[in-house]
């Protein structure tokens, strides 16, 4: 008992030692960081590896390549490559002819001959060097009928011998758009998270291939502390005031600038109808976006404005890019675009799946996007001017500018102004564009004047209409249909005003979101397209832009909405839904689910419209159309 006792102290002693060494060692360990697996997507499409590939091993275009030869009768010739992926497994086939003959006393051949098909199965991998390369994993070869030849080893020898190794030594380079990537990150980092950042560059890996249909997904895997994965505490969403509006704007200035670089890169560089019809829609639809944020009826992250918008109008961007490939426009502008996308996409998905990172979208970051795109660009690609863009209104096919004093008169009013002297007076069928411009130019009428204004705005409004017809080459339904919708969207936006008076002086109607003058052509959505002076100032350009704008609209997406619902009318609708709020709300009039305010404003346009095709006239003292049975005097369209 003694010896048991005695022993009790130096036990307690030796469990106070162990407890005190495991609390000095949780006191002095590194704090555990807890980090997870982020994988940013580097996609290479089918049609890429298809070109690539056959450049490896094709040098020379739609020419058979010699595999083996040896004499005259013993060869293996390959041509008519391609690569493909089915169920999740790439492959590359090609036709193959091959012989195993000899020359028998030196001058009879004798063997058997061969052609048919070599199909590969392969195994994707990265290496070190961040190059993608095949391995062989599996062959088939068959005859021309489809079957089996006889002489399978003898082919199947020759290909594992000729064909497997020059497969084996093609590489893709995936550092380029690796350092892309990467570079785009850094730039669009915030400072206080750009250590963070490269502490997670620093980790980036290949991760495991995945093969689809479209391609192949090289996933570059980043680890990223488990803090950064959990997004910051929202900001408020606040609809701007109007004192906010100017600073606004003037923040997204680079990304219009960005996103007009970029489909003019396009544009340029691919000579298709849809696809320039698709990157036509794209601007106008990112454009239209800002509308309401700018007119106060939508909330904004003052924080990050273009993050919602980037994101949208790029997955656009995106899928016109990829639809224009697999039609073979790209060719050899095919890895230029496929860096430009892969580096947009890996942002996204960083800053969607470690938004704790707080990736931005920087006026920076756009530039090196856009040089991504064309890496020899002069100047600036972010340049931003109100001036009209030749380069743009040519890619889209607008007409060809007027310019300032050019008459758009036809034959007959030429004649008749040359035979009775231009007057003001209303009743005068002789007066030209150019006289109802002057004769309207800053007239704000008082109510006592509307009689003597209104018929000179409709005069000038139907001449404008005509001419447009004139070249539109619309049946006789939509053709009416149209000289209707001009005075109905002109009076809807204008109350066929092009000014209004401030105090002393005469000002051009002015929207806060900026739409100007009588047809109130906004300026943010059509910048590079009009003279942004004359439409301010000018009443016949900003009602010729206007009915350019709805013939586009009309003939673009209206009439197939019209025509589909077996109802002309509904034309007329749509053009006047895309009119207000872009491409996107070409059949708005139909959706039951839209708001009040969209509601409202669309049966505003069915009723005026359907009064104006009635009664052919206007009351400008109400904003709407004239009674049929009583039509005010000089409403009525000339």
């Amino acid at each position: 008992m003694q010896t048991m006792r005695s022993r009790q102290p130096n036990c307690l002693a030796s469990r106070l030692v162990v407890i005190g060494t495991i609390l000095f060692c949780l006191m002095t360990a590194p704090v555990k960081v807890w980090a997870a697996t982020v994988e940013l997507p580097l996609f290479l499409s089918t049609d890429l590896l298809q070109r690539a590939l056959t450049k490896h091993l094709f040098p020379q275009p739609n020419q058979a390549i010699t595999l083996f030869q040896e004499g005259r009768y013993r060869y293996l010739h390959a041509e008519q490559p391609r690569f493909y992926i089915r169920n999740g497994q790439p492959h590359f086939a090609c036709h193959a002819a091959a012989s195993m003959g000899f020359e028998f006393l030196g001058f009879w051949p004798m063997g058997v001959a061969w052609s048919g098909s070599i199909d590969l199965t392969l195994q994707p991998f990265v290496d070190a060097q961040w190059q993608l390369r095949y391995r062989v994993v599996d062959s088939t070869i068959h005859d021309d009928k489809g079957e089996k030849p006889g002489v399978t080893g003898y082919i199947w020898d020759l290909s594992k011998r000729f064909l497997h190794p020059r497969l084996e030594t093609f590489t893709f380079d995936l550092a380029m758009p690796q350092k892309e990537i990467i570079g785009l990150l850094r730039t669009c980092a915030q400072p206080s998270d750009t250590a963070q950042l490269e502490v997670a560059l620093r980790t980036m890996t290949a991760g495991v291939l995945v093969a689809g249909d479209a391609g192949i997904t090289v996933p570059l895997a980043l680890t990223v502390a488990e803090s950064r994965l959990q997004p910051p505490p929202p900001l408020p969403q606040a609809v701007l005031t109007p004192e906010e509006v100017a600073s606004f704007q003037q923040a997204l200035e680079p990304w219009d600038a960005f996103l007009v670089f970029v489909i003019k890169s396009a544009g340029a560089e691919f000579v298709d109808q849809r696809m320039r019809e698709q990157l036509f829609e794209l601007l106008l639809t990112s454009r239209y976006d800002l509308l309401p944020i700018l007119d106060g009826e939508a909330p904004v992250n003052a924080h990050d404005p273009l993050r919602t918008l980037f994101a949208t109008a790029w997955q656009q961007l995106r899928t016109i890019i990829e639809e224009g490939g697999k039609r073979g426009l790209m060719q050899d502008n095919m890895l230029r675009y496929m860096t430009f996308i892969n580096a947009g996409d890996a942002l996204l998905a960083l800053d969607k799946a470690a938004p704790g990172l707080g990736m931005q979208l920087s006026t920076d970051g756009m530039r090196q996007l856009a040089r991504t795109l064309q890496p020899g660009v002069a100047g600036d690609p972010l340049s931003f001017s109100w001036e009209v863009d030749p380069a743009l209104r040519e890619l889209f096919q607008f007409a060809p500018e007027p310019a300032p004093g050019i008459e758009t008169i036809t034959f007959r009013q030429r004649l008749l102004e040359f035979l009775i002297a231009p007057a003001w007076a209303a009743e005068s069928e002789a007066m030209s564009v150019v006289d109802l411009n002057k004769r309207l130019e800053r007239w704000v009428p008082t109510s006592q004047e509307l009689d003597e204004y209104q018929p000179v705005v409709a005069q000038l409004i139907k001449a404008i209409a005509d001419e447009e017809l004139k070249q539109s080459g619309l049946t006789p339904v939509y053709a009416a249909l149209y000289q209707h919708l001009m005075p109905t969207t002109a009076l809807i936006e204008s109350c066929w005003h092009q000014y209004v008076r401030k105090g002393d002086k005469v000002s051009f109607l002015y929207s806060q979101a900026g739409s100007v003058g009588i047809m109130q052509i906004n300026q943010n959505v059509w910048r590079g397209f009009y003279n942004v002076e004359r439409l301010r100032w000018d009443v016949a350009y900003n009602t010729q832009a206007g009915a350019q704008i709805l013939m586009r609209y009309l003939k673009q997406y209206a009439i197939a909405v019209g025509e589909k619902s077996g109802e002309p009318n509904n034309a007329a609708r749509s053009a006047y839904s895309i009119y207000n709020a872009g491409p996107r709300a070409a059949r708005r009039f139909m959706n039951p689910k839209s708001s009040v305010r969209e509601k409202r404003v669309d049966e505003r346009l069915w009723a005026i419209y359907q009064g104006v095709a009635a009664s052919g006239g206007v009351d400008l003292t109400t904003c709407r159309a004239a009674s049929p049975g009583t039509p005010e005097p000089g409403a009525s369209l000339p």
